[in-house]
């Protein structure tokens, strides 16, 4: 019988140990949610980068374990308001995860970042959008109803067909050069010209059509329809501004950097448009994911973390190593 016990209370020891040595080390676990040390490296890394140079360890540990907290905060509010990754986001997250891994896979490693910890990462962010457009969207509790979105969008987007000649030339050597400002007043007054006839009731495909034939040039059917949102990178301000004060169905001739456009503004509102319909998860997001974000902020501040001091600071000494060498 004792030999019977030693063996039971030996077998028990050894199953202890291999459950022991299964277990993966976790810096840091706040919840039901444990940070992965990838996890939590990228997140420090996030710190190191938004911090001034001469910040002190503590407060960026500190800040670190706050910004994991928000990301607990945000498990709970999903799991409470059981929301669903839709198929977009799920596809949207994985595009992310598959281009930056490609491109970052080596320094993300250099962090001590692997691809299911990118993922989680990029899981996170994907939820938060989700969660806002629960609680925002159709039939949430904090619904924005059509009308202010469609003041949002008016204020935000603008839309416009027509065509541009560039207010650049190529010289002997092949190098981009700004046209002269005769050239440039007369390409002007080409285009002005071809405003009054839109203004006259001329078809501007038309138009368009005759004009590229007369300079040799190949042309598609029909112009495209072209949207704009406030703050593209690919329109200066001023081109935005005096597009968006033009009336709908209006021509106007306007530069866009190195471009002269003849264009026509277009109703994005008008029946059978689709461009509304397709801003309108972007309109919510752009508008209220912000007060999401405060809002899991502040429920983060009431969570209790536990850490492990000595894994959190190998990962610190790592990522700001790696930080550095960067610099």
């Amino acid at each position: 019988m004792k030999r019977f016990f030693a063996l039971f209370l030996c077998l028990l020891m050894c199953a202890a140990l291999f459950a022991c040595e299964g277990q993966t080390a976790v810096p840091l676990q706040i919840q039901d949610v444990s940070f992965s040390e990838g996890v939590y490296a990228y997140v420090l890394h996030e710190v190191l980068r938004d911090a001034k140079e001469d910040t002190d360890r503590e407060t960026l540990l500190a800040e670190a374990e706050r910004r994991c907290a928000v990301y607990a905060a945000l498990e709970s509010a999903v799991a409470a308001e059981n929301v669903k990754l839709s198929a977009p986001l799920k596809s949207e997250c994985a595009a992310r995860v598959r281009g930056l891994w490609q491109f970052f896979s080596g320094h993300y490693r250099t962090l001590g970042v692997d691809k299911p910890d990118l993922t989680q990462i990029e899981t996170w962010k994907a939820k938060e959008k989700a969660l806002t457009l629960h609680l925002y969207g159709a039939d949430g509790a904090k619904e924005v109803g059509e009308g202010k979105l469609k003041k949002w969008f008016r204020r935000d987007y603008v839309g416009y067909r027509g065509f541009y000649e560039p207010l650049t030339k190529q010289n002997a050597n092949g190098e981009v050069t700004p046209l002269s400002e005769e050239e440039t007043a007369e390409l002007r007054q080409k285009l002005d010209a071809l405003k009054k006839c839109a203004d006259g009731g001329a078809s501007l495909d038309r138009l368009y059509q005759d004009y590229s034939k007369e300079k040799g040039l190949l042309m598609a059917a029909e112009m495209d329809e072209t949207v704009l949102k406030k703050g593209d990178p690919m329109a200066t301000e001023d081109f935005f501004e005096k597009l968006h004060a033009m009336k709908n169905g209006a021509f106007a001739v306007l530069q866009n950097g190195t471009q002269l456009w003849l264009l026509q503004r277009i109703d994005l509102l008008a029946k059978d448009a689709p461009y509304f319909d397709r801003a309108h998860d972007d309109l919510l997001l752009s508008e209220k994911q912000p007060a999401v974000k405060a809002q899991l902020e502040a429920q983060a501040e009431s969570l209790s973390a536990v850490s492990d001091a000595v894994l959190c600071s190998r990962i610190y000494e790592r990522v700001r190593a790696s930080a550095s060498s960067v610099r």
